[in-house]
């Protein structure tokens, strides 16, 4: 006789209850306690995960009702500084902007306008100056000519958009500008500016000069989800429990 017989023929209780008798096997029990060990870790995962989230909205809901401060009072870790208020003097880079391909604002489709703000001659800070839409054909790029001259800039702080999806390599034909983009990378753009810029990407506030359409990325932290996931995978452990034992138990 095999050892997968034996397995399956070896019972590990007979528990007797009225006319029922409850006698489970050795591999039904094992794969049960298994799949019940992922699918119950996967619902306290979800659990940890809405808590996480809504520890986060807290702390940006907290970090934008701050006072505004300069680049220089902030603290250093990045983390620390996504979502808070910040103040700076610059001037705009005019002749240099970039934007930002594939968005969309009210059915209308278009680019997130990113124009460089000279902070010092050799550093500057990269300002999320709205949405424009497009022109009536892609050669035709909109005007976005920035005003001149020494400007106090205030808005939020957050990392550049990242790459959800990249349709294609970014365009780097700097003959004409403003330069279409594909994603935003800093470092890239630092090198075709020829100065550097700051590690994070300011997103103006609504009214501010230069600013366009106010099209601010909201993050969606939606804890509810992950709870709906969580309460799931503990109706799936129930649901598992239940058929094992029904299985496992007969009538005398």
């Amino acid at each position: 006789m095999s050892i997968l017989a034996t397995l399956r023929q070896y019972r590990l209780v007979s528990l007797h209850i009225a006319a029922y008798r409850f006698n489970p096997g050795v591999i039904s029990t094992v794969v049960t306690v298994a799949l019940l060990y992922v699918m119950i870790s996967l619902g306290f995962w979800q659990l940890d995960r809405a808590a996480f989230k809504d520890t986060l909205q807290q702390k940006i809901m907290e970090r934008k009702s701050l006072s505004a401060s300069g680049l220089d009072e902030l603290p250093a870790p990045i983390e620390d500084r996504r979502y808070l208020p910040v103040k700076f003097t610059g001037e705009y880079d005019g002749p240099h902007s970039f934007l930002l391909d594939n968005k969309t604002l009210k059915s209308n489709v278009g680019y997130h306008v990113f124009t460089p703000v000279k902070i010092s001659d050799s550093k500057a800070v990269l300002v999320a100056r709205g949405f424009v839409k497009m022109g009536r054909t892609r050669e035709q790029l909109p005007a976005i000519a920035p005003p001149s001259g020494k400007i106090e800039f205030r808005g939020l702080l957050d990392l550049p958009p990242s790459r959800a999806l990249v349709l294609a390599d970014n365009v780097q034909q700097t003959e004409r500008w403003p330069v279409v983009l594909q994603y935003v990378d800093l470092a890239e753009l630092s090198q075709l500016l020829g100065y550097e810029l700051y590690d994070m990407v300011l997103w103006s506030d609504k009214d501010e000069a230069g600013s366009l359409e106010y099209d601010l990325p909201v993050l969606n932290l939606n804890s509810a989800k992950n709870t709906g996931y969580a309460f799931q995978w503990f109706a799936m452990s129930l649901a598992l429990f239940i058929i094992y034992v029904v299985v496992n138990t007969k009538r005398r």
